[in-house]
């Protein structure tokens, strides 16, 4: 259960939490890692296949002993991402929204507006961020079709000499 020390420390220092006494227990990080690689699993084709226990609280093979980086990395920011969205979820109840309907808008205030700002450039971001980097750079189904440029004045018509005006040449004016 070695991913338990090492994700657990990565997700700390993302959310700001590795001064004692810290704010989350070392257990629900845990589980909060768990979520996130089930998220991560549906996110992400990954190398190795991962089976994810949030119950039993267990991760297998434990992605710590091949130093799979890319799930250690993910994993971290997405259960930093949730947690980071959890407490906004708190500090708005606790803080209050403010909605109005003509022109619609839903503003939160004080410190929940810092943590709405963490949400957009923090770790929710950089989770996102690198799944579409990841998306994009091991691509599977990539294809495309190469031929002749045709300007926007091309007519397939006249491609192969069916009309009987000559003049065009196959292109419009």
């Amino acid at each position: 259960m070695a991913w338990q020390s090492e994700l657990t420390t990565m997700v700390r220092i993302l959310i700001n939490d590795a001064i004692v006494p810290y704010q989350f227990s070392d257990a629900r990080i845990a589980q909060t890692i768990l979520v996130a690689g089930k998220y991560l699993q549906f996110d992400v084709v990954l190398d190795h296949p991962y089976t994810i226990d949030v119950v039993n609280q267990t991760i297998s093979p434990d992605p710590t002993d091949d130093n799979d980086e890319i799930f250690i990395i993910l994993a971290s920011l997405k259960a930093s991402c949730l947690i980071d969205q959890g407490t906004l979820r708190t500090k708005a109840a606790m803080e209050g929204v403010r909605a109005s309907l003509g022109p619609a808008s839903l503003s939160v205030g004080g410190a929940a507006a810092g943590w709405a700002m963490i949400l957009e450039h923090g770790p929710c971001k950089l989770y996102d961020d690198l799944i579409e980097h990841w998306d994009v750079a091991n691509a599977s189904a990539i294809a495309a079709v190469l031929g002749p440029f045709s300007g926007n004045k091309f007519d397939p018509e006249f491609q192969h000499n069916r009309s009987n005006n000559t003049d065009r040449n196959g292109f419009y004016y």
